[in-house]
């Protein structure tokens, strides 16, 4: 679109525990300009944010939910959000590991 001027992808986990209804925490993001390659191949990439369990909600959490979303950047215009339509949730495991897991 011409009135693209970039766009802001961003990747959130959300999550339910007992003191709050509703947890959200970004994992990644990135900006794509106008004119550069679009191609996203993240397939064995770490997270850009640490992702910190306040409390031990996450420990054997059973339905964590994962969602790309992305902002369009205008050049002139309203800044629409537009959230995805594939989410994937995933179980966390039962015990916290104190080394990186390769």
């Amino acid at each position: 679109n011409w009135n693209v001027k970039q766009l802001f992808l961003y990747l959130t986990a959300e999550y339910e525990t007992p003191n709050n209804k509703l947890n959200q925490v970004v994992l990644w993001d990135k900006i794509i300009l106008r004119g550069e390659n679009a191609l996203l191949d993240y397939r064995s990439m770490n997270t850009k944010y640490y992702f910190w369990d306040d409390g031990n909600g996450l420990l054997n959490h059973q339905n964590v939910t994962m969602t790309l979303s992305w902002n369009i950047i205008p050049n002139a215009g309203n800044l629409p959000r537009i959230m995805s339509s594939g989410k994937h949730s995933f179980s966390f495991p039962d015990a916290y590991t104190t080394s990186r897991v390769m």
